[in-house]
């Protein structure tokens, strides 16, 4: 096997197991956040282990792309060029500095947020192009559509996530500051429990990507 490849499966994995493993610790986690019976320190701490867990799966997500669009170029599943791929890597790369920034700067960076979340309808817009134009006009390359497609349904359901865990911010705040009541944690529980769906969602898209990965469908 080639070093490239190698590496590039060995990346590919990697993300796959951290996006999947760290969304696990998250959706159960998140059951200790509303759970009113704890105290609020508790539910404070959780959530500073979820939020951090919650970075591994953001980033897997940038990185899984390019380096499974790199797979399908190097192994013949896809035909587009390697400046093309290049491309792909450096955008992906400015993505991930981006979501970093956002995880350490906050609520000070409310512009930057704005734009991660226009870059991922942009995204959206375009792999659902790219994935009409394989089934007309390539379908011998329709394996990759499919997993392009998949990908992309993944990034729909997060920025549905997104839109259901809007009530969250506010109540949570609350929460921290000692001044959450029955009307607030209600809203932590419905927006959490909203969202839950879409998490599973995401999972059966890395599955189906793994087993096509795998050949197994």
């Amino acid at each position: 096997m080639p070093i490239e490849i190698g590496i590039l499966k060995l990346i590919h994995i990697l993300c796959l197991v951290y996006w999947l493993g760290a969304d696990l610790g998250v959706f159960y986690s998140s059951y200790y956040l509303v759970n009113e019976k704890l105290s609020r320190d508790t539910r404070i701490n959780v959530s500073k282990i979820l939020f951090f867990l919650d970075q591994a799966p953001r980033i897997s997500m940038i990185l899984i792309f390019p380096s499974g669009i790199h797979l399908a170029k190097s192994l013949g599943y896809l035909n587009i060029s390697y400046s093309m791929v290049i491309s792909i890597w450096l955008i992906a790369i400015s993505w991930l500095i981006l979501v970093c920034v956002l995880h350490i700067k906050g609520q000070a960076v409310k512009k930057l947020a704005l734009f991660d979340y226009w870059l991922r309808i942009m995204f959206v817009l375009g792999m659902s192009y790219v994935f009409l134009n394989i089934v007309i006009n390539q379908p011998e390359y329709i394996w990759a559509g499919k997993k392009i497609l998949a990908f992309t349904i993944t990034v729909i359901c997060g920025l549905i996530i997104r839109k259901k865990l809007r009530s969250f911010e506010p109540a949570f705040v609350s929460l921290i500051e000692g001044k959450d009541t029955a009307e607030s944690n209600q809203i932590l529980k419905m927006s959490i429990a909203s969202s839950r769906p879409f998490v599973v969602l995401i999972w059966a898209c890395l599955l189906f990507n793994t087993s096509l990965g795998l050949h197994l469908i």
